[in-house]
């Protein structure tokens, strides 16, 4: 049984259950990268090692590369406000050809039937979803692939403990 439903795009919607917060220790690690990177860059330049010849700066632009993609995509994380539970996104894809079949599982909160329909590694529907870590919160909508963009084919359905669980087992 579905807790709330919400119109809208699930990629573009902001789900009044998350808050979103700051990953503060994605920006720690992030920060101690960026001084091993510039620890390594100056070793480099400033000594006169023939025996690592150049591996310092290999490192430094390695720990440097991962700092940077903490600091850009790692920053925030989207806790479940009811549970503290962080929340992820997924997503899985189907032939177009299962879509009455998917619909009508969300339709009659019959989730074992996705088990039955087979995934691809790419495909004109989708399946979008935002579940925590506890797997009792569950926000998932169904798109289609219409020129240029995923179009909504459901509402954003958000599902809760029992209900959230079982729908994961069956996506998972």
């Amino acid at each position: 049984m579905k807790t709330t439903t919400y119109s809208g795009n699930i990629n573009d919607f902001q789900l009044p259950e998350l808050v979103k917060k700051t990953n503060k220790t994605s920006i720690i690690i992030s920060i101690i990268l960026i001084i091993f990177a510039l620890a390594m860059f100056h070793l480099f330049y400033f000594t006169e090692n023939d025996l690592v010849e150049g591996s310092e700066v290999f490192a430094g632009v390695i720990a440097l590369s991962v700092a940077l993609f903490m600091l850009i995509w790692q920053r925030t994380k989207f806790i479940d406000k009811e549970t503290g539970s962080v929340v992820s996104k997924d997503r899985i894809y189907y032939n177009p050809n299962d879509l009455p079949t998917i619909l009508l599982a969300f339709d009659n909160d019959n989730f074992a039937v996705l088990q039955n329909v087979k995934r691809q590694q790419e495909g004109n529907v989708q399946i979008v979803f935002r579940f925590a870590e506890n797997h009792r919160y569950i926000a998932v909508q169904v798109q289609r692939y219409e020129p240029f963009d995923y179009k909504p084919q459901t509402d954003i359905l958000v599902y809760r403990d029992a209900n959230a669980m079982k729908l994961m087992e069956n996506l998972k």
